[in-house]
């Protein structure tokens, strides 16, 4: 806080002398000092300063009136008259008008120099502001304390609003849901004036950090939401690393490249058991995998440095979370799908059916994926086709292969603006029948015939051959599975 005009009159050393009542206002702060003698300093004043001069320039009554109304205007924070040099007295015009104004006026005798007084100011002002400055580092690194120490987030809250004085303070996630509060009785409505700043990871807002009432306090606010920040980054590596493990041992026993009893010992590790039921919800998420990685999708857990609730691995783009018996298999698969709208609005999620022992896990794995295929949002997986497994087969390249197949179908469409793949798979979808295809397409079958004699052409197969049928059955799978592919 700047130094106020009874604070400078009360020096002794400074022999200054009050002339007008409006010196005893403490709240009256100077915050800086400025010594002129030009016939009009207010070009040069911004408002608080303390204006000292000696009264060199020869200035009338009307003169003296006019600057010291406007003076009092801006405000300055009190005008000081040097005497002994000019004006062996501060002239009773000057007296009278700032009394009348409403200004402070001050008188320095000529053994008191004008530096030594700005010297004073400036000292305290100093003073003051590295007290702050002392004051603030010392309450961060008492809320970096509360972080790290075993009160955690809940420490940091309780320092956060004995010291800010704004009501009660929180830890918001986007949707509105109080992740953390304190006092732990307090409410949340969502239009709260207070304070509300970002707690970012990566750049991106994850949580906010809220105040009930305003505070002027932005600074300990900010510290707060870094040093947050910075904890929940550092907990997500952890996280991710766990994560990342479970996900290498998920494939080695889905692709079968470790002996079953193998398996068995090493999900125990994990705290992973398979004598009883396991349903398993595969989730898929488009963008960037990394953002699985770094971004805390799961935020509750990180804050309260607890790891995940259920079993959750990273295989790839995907989340994998395995859901033991008693656990309601679709409620967790919609938390899952809630916690990742973060990264990707549209998340696929899938469950697949509750099975035991080592085979069930593999089984549900390849259920829950083919299930997530069907669109955003959570799909129960249906029984597992032949085909849907192999889709989920990430060894077998189906879909680069059946991209392959259909890829001068997809050229010609694009260049002819054509619709051979459409009919190609209606006619497969109605198991060949030309009269069924060509009412489904609204065609007249000679038509039909020459788009499919078309098709023969253009790809290289026998639509009469059953295993051309296959394969151009597969392929379409395969491209319905990734449309990007196409």
């Amino acid at each position: 806080m700047a130094v106020s005009v009874p604070d400078l009159v009360a020096q002794p050393a400074l022999r200054l002398t009050a002339l007008t009542s409006h010196c005893d206002d403490s709240e009256r702060r100077i915050r800086w000092v400025s010594t002129t003698e030009l016939p009009d300093p207010l070009p040069f004043l911004r408002g608080g300063e303390l204006v000292m001069t000696t009264g060199l320039l020869d200035r009338a009554e009307a003169g003296w009136i006019d600057l010291l109304g406007r003076l009092a205007e801006l405000p300055v924070a009190a005008l000081c008259v040097g005497t002994g040099l000019v004006h062996r007295t501060v002239p009773p015009v000057v007296v009278e008008t700032a009394e009348r104004v409403g200004l402070a006026l001050l008188r320095s005798p000529v053994e008191v120099p004008f530096a030594q007084i700005s010297h004073w100011v400036a000292e305290q002002t100093f003073a003051e502001q590295y007290d702050a400055v002392r004051a603030a580092a010392a309450l961060q690194d008492e809320l970096m304390r509360e972080l790290l120490s075993g009160h955690g987030l809940r420490g940091l809250l309780r320092r956060l609003y004995r010291q800010l004085g704004a009501g009660p303070v929180a830890v918001v996630e986007p949707d509105g849901s109080v992740l953390a509060r304190h006092p732990a009785s307090s409410t949340w409505p969502g239009d709260d004036p207070g304070a509300s700043v970002p707690i970012e990871v990566d750049g991106v807002p994850v949580a906010r950090l809220r105040t009930r009432r305003p505070t002027p306090r932005g600074d300990l606010l900010s510290f707060a939401t870094s040093i947050l920040g910075l904890e929940v980054a550092r907990h997500q590596a952890v996280l991710t690393g766990r994560r990342e493990l479970l996900g290498q041992l998920l494939e080695d026993v889905t692709h079968r490249t470790i002996p079953d009893a193998d398996a068995r010992r090493r999900l125990a590790a994990h705290h992973l058991t398979v004598d009883g039921p396991n349903a398993v919800v595969v989730a898929r998420v488009d963008g960037d995998p990394a953002r699985l990685r770094s971004l805390p999708w799961t935020l509750g857990p990180l804050l309260e440095r607890a790891g995940d609730r259920l079993p959750t691995a990273l295989i790839d783009d995907t989340v994998t979370v395995v859901v033991p018996d008693g656990v309601d298999a679709e409620a967790a698969a919609r938390t899952v799908a809630g916690h990742l709208t973060l990264l990707d609005p549209k998340v696929r999620v899938g469950v697949g059916e509750p099975r035991r022992g080592v085979t069930g896990l593999r089984l549900g794995y390849f259920e829950a994926r083919q299930a997530a295929q069907a669109g955003p949002g959570v799909h129960r997986a249906a029984p597992l086709s032949l085909a849907g497994l192999l889709m989920g087969n990430l060894d077998l390249p189906l879909r680069e292969l059946g991209t392959g197949v259909l890829a001068p179908l997809l050229r010609h469409d694009e260049a002819q603006h054509a619709d051979l793949l459409t009919t190609l798979r209606t006619y497969l979808a109605h198991d060949c029948a030309s009269a069924a295809t060509a009412a489904a397409l609204t065609l007249h079958r000679n038509s039909l015939r020459y788009r499919l004699q078309l098709i023969e052409q253009l790809t290289g197969r026998d639509l009469d051959r059953l295993t051309d049928r296959l394969e151009l059955w597969l392929a379409l799978t395969a491209l319905d599975a990734d449309p990007a592919a196409g």
